[in-house]
Formats: C-alpha cells, sequence, structure tokens
C-alpha cells in the first residue's frame, strides 16, 4: 500500500510539483507528470486524466498506475457516471465505497467493476471545467476520506492553469508554424509571380524595340503618333522590369538570398553616377542636387553594385518628396568609430513622426493611395514602397546602419528630411589578426 503524504510534507510537495508545472509547455509530459505526482500524493492505485472538447465530449488523455506504467483499456476501466457528474457539475466527488454508495452504487460499471475506493475532482480554470482527474483504490475499501480532498483540489486547480498554459503554448506555436509556412509559401509565390511576368513583359520589350526599327525603315519615324507609341511602350516595359527587380530583389533580402561581392569601394564612384542619372528629372523639375566633396574619405568595404541600388532609392525617394524648386544636399564624414556615414538631406516636405520607422517597412507608402500616382521621379510619385526596406536590408547585410530623422510633415513649411547611412570602411569591417 502507498504511503499517503501528510501535515507539512503534503504542502511541501504540492508546492513543489505546482512550480514544475507551471514550468512545461508540453502538455503530453505535462499530463503523464501530474498524474504521477497525484497518485504519489494521494496513494492511489491508479489515476485519469481527461479533458473535456468544446461540445462537451470527454478525451481521455492519460491512464497510469501507481509504478508509472500506461495502463491499456477503454474509458469502461472506470466509473463514467463518476467522472461525467464531475465534469458537468465542478462538483469533486469522494467515495469511501463506490459499490454502496445511493448515488452511484448501482451504476453499471461501478458494479462490474466491484470499484472501491474513488476520488476525481473537477480542473477549473477561469470559471470553466476543463476536465477531472479521477483517481482510485480497487481492492481497499474507505482508502479515501473528505480530509484528502483539500489538498487535491489544490493540486487540481494549479493543474488546470498549468495545462491551459501549455495547450495556448503549444496552439500558438503550431500558429507560429503555419504563418511560417504561409510567409515562405508567400515569397515563393511572389517570386515566382514575377519571374513569369518577366516572360511576357520580354515579349512587349523585343516587339516594341521591332516596331521601332519598322517604324524607322518605313520612314515613318516623323510620325507623332507613332513616335509617341513607341516612346511609352519602351517607358512601360523599364518600369514593369524595374517593379519586377525591386520585388525580387526584396525578397532576396527577406529570405536571405542576397549575395555579394566585397571590395574596396569609393562612394563618390557609387553616388556620382546616381546624381548623373538624376539629372535630366532634376532640370525638368528645378532641383539642385549637391554632392560634398568625398575624395578624402576612406573606401568603405561592400558590394558596389548593391550599394548603388542602396543610394538608388535613398536619392531617388528625395527627389520624389521635395517639391520643384527645392534643394538635395549629400554629405559624407567619418564617424567616431572609424566608420562613413552617409547623409541625404532635402527640402522636402518630411515625414510624419509616427511613420519615421514604418517607412522601413515592406509595401508602407506616405499619404493616401488617393494620392498614388506610378512615377519614380514626379513629386510625391508612387511605388510599390520597397525602395527603403530594399535600402535597409542591403545596408544591414554590408553590417551597416540606416536611420531617417524628420522634424515632421508640412506641405507649407517643409521641414525636410534626413537620411543618413552608416557603412564599414575596410579597416573597420575586417578584424586585425591576433598576433601569434
Amino acid at each position: 500500500m502507498s504511503k499517503r503524504l501528510e501535515g507539512i510534507e503534503l504542502l511541501d510537495y504540492v508546492l513543489r510539483v505546482s512550480r514544475r508545472m507551471a514550468e512545461s509547455h508540453a502538455l503530453a509530459p505535462l499530463l503523464a507528470y501530474t498524474i504521477d505526482k497525484v497518485l504519489t500524493m494521494i496513494g492511489a492505485e491508479r489515476g485519469y486524466i481527461v479533458l473535456r472538447h468544446e461540445d462537451g465530449s470527454i478525451d481521455f488523455r492519460i491512464r497510469r498506475d501507481n509504478k508509472g506504467n500506461d495502463l491499456p483499456g477503454d474509458t469502461d476501466e472506470i466509473s463514467y457516471s463518476i467522472l461525467e457528474n464531475v465534469v458537468q457539475s465542478g462538483e469533486s466527488v469522494v467515495l469511501s465505497d463506490a459499490m454502496h454508495d445511493p448515488q452511484f452504487g448501482t451504476a453499471r460499471s461501478v458494479m462490474a467493476l466491484r470499484l472501491r475506493s474513488i476520488m476525481c475532482v473537477p480542473l477549473i480554470t477561469r470559471n470553466r471545467t476543463i476536465g477531472a482527474i479521477y483517481v482510485e483504490n480497487r481492492s481497499v475499501r474507505g482508502r479515501f476520506r473528505d480530509s484528502d480532498l483539500a489538498p487535491l483540489q489544490l493540486f487540481a486547480n494549479q493543474a488546470a492553469i498549468a495545462i491551459e498554459n501549455t495547450e495556448l503554448i503549444e496552439n500558438l506555436k503550431i500558429a507560429n508554424d503555419h504563418l511560417t509556412e504561409l510567409d515562405e509559401l508567400k515569397t515563393n509565390f511572389i517570386i515566382l509571380i514575377s519571374h513569369e511576368l518577366k516572360t511576357p513583359l520580354t515579349a512587349v520589350s523585343t516587339n516594341a524595340q521591332l516596331m521601332n526599327m519598322i517604324v524607322e525603315k518605313a520612314g515613318l519615324h516623323n510620325d507623332p503618333m507613332l513616335t509617341r507609341t513607341a516612346t511609352n511602350l519602351d517607358k512601360a516595359t523599364e518600369r514593369m522590369r524595374q517593379v519586377i527587380d525591386e520585388i525580387v530583389q526584396f525578397f532576396r533580402i527577406a529570405s536571405g538570398q542576397l549575395e555579394l561581392s566585397f571590395s574596396e569601394v569609393r562612394l563618390k564612384d557609387v553616388i556620382q553616377p546616381v546624381v548623373d542619372n538624376l539629372a535630366a528629372i532634376c532640370e525638368l523639375r528645378q532641383l539642385t542636387i549637391i554632392v560634398d566633396n568625398m575624395q578624402a574619405l576612406p573606401e568603405v568595404w561592400a558590394d558596389p553594385r548593391q550599394l548603388k541600388v542602396v543610394f538608388q532609392n535613398i536619392i531617388g525617394n528625395a527627389v520624389k518628396y521635395t517639391p520643384d524648386g527645392g534643394s538635395i544636399e549629400i554629405t559624407a564624414r567619418c564617424d567616431v568609430d572609424g566608420q562613413v556615414e552617409v547623409a541625404v538631406k532635402d527640402s522636402g516636405i518630411g515625414v510624419p513622426l509616427e511613420e519615421q520607422q514604418r517607412v522601413f517597412d515592406m509595401f508602407h507608402m506616405l499619404g493616401s493611395l488617393n494620392t498614388h500616382s506610378t512615377s519614380k521621379s514626379a513629386f510625391r510619385g508612387g511605388g510599390f514602397g520597397l525602395g527603403l526596406p530594399i535600402a535597409r536590408g542591403i545596408v544591414e547585410a554590408h553590417s551597416g546602419s540606416i536611420r531617417l530623422q524628420s522634424s515632421g510633415y508640412d506641405q507649407e513649411r517643409l521641414p525636410g528630411t534626413v537620411c543618413t547611412v552608416t557603412l564599414p570602411t575596410k579597416l573597420s569591417a575586417v578584424p586585425e589578426p591576433e598576433p601569434a
């Protein structure tokens, strides 16, 4: 016969077991641990834990004896009448001799199994019964007393909380795994769609070039309608190509597939071509771009091709959010850590304080979609909202950082925005070898 715990020993036992249950994050081990400790505490021969489904049905989750063995068999090994009564009423039951109990003695399972000592307590959390703990002794009459009920109920209350928390953790993990799978499917889907779009785009571009050749050979290049149509086709296909490349670039960054080829890079050699490519747009919109003298700066350790993408997006953003007639200033310096800081400052409309972190989020765009226009250079021209997220991904892949500062958004006062990129030089990027 198992020794029953009592007094201070019992209280200490309940507290220790409760702490252990609270630390469990998996339901099956928690239920096995719980019933084993209950059997030790009560001195029972066998025990069961059932959980109640939303539809009211009962699920037997664990069946164990006091030697730690899992019990085979179905639910009719115990008194289903007693178990169902406890789960439905939320009231505990203690029976010294179930066969002679006036309420349950006539139950078929009690008579068939000749059940004796039984104790069953509900698992209650937040005023809701989620299951029950059922323990029994078939060979001993009067094994359980009313005084055994209080510690078992305390134990059951702690177990109910632990079970609910564990189920919540497991459900969150399942949901997280599902979201991760969906995110991966989304990434693969977008990249697939981007690749699929390139096929018809190539056909459109090829036919546009063919059309230009036919117009030229036929001597129709002075026809304004044909010339305008050919020009618009070229612009549209180029813009579509840029959009597809942006999508693919971003999702390569997001999935950790960005490939970098590092070398020593002079910032002037990366930034000046970007500025030169914007010369026609700036002339059209009467914008001034001033580039600081960067000759004295140390070379940075970077992928020049990817670094060019960074400054195309940052300087392009400055152009897009600066009204006609404004100015953009690009300066650079070495910071105290030996890294190079490049600041792109514009005299534009600024960025709301609450959005200055969100501008680096995927697909985030300033202002209302009602004012959206598809342009990379027109004032407040729209896009996919991937420029700054791509820039951040590339900069961070270089072990650098990017930040944005503005005193706020104002179309009249034009507070402007400063976007600062910090990049490591070769000396700060590659640690010196330790002396032998």
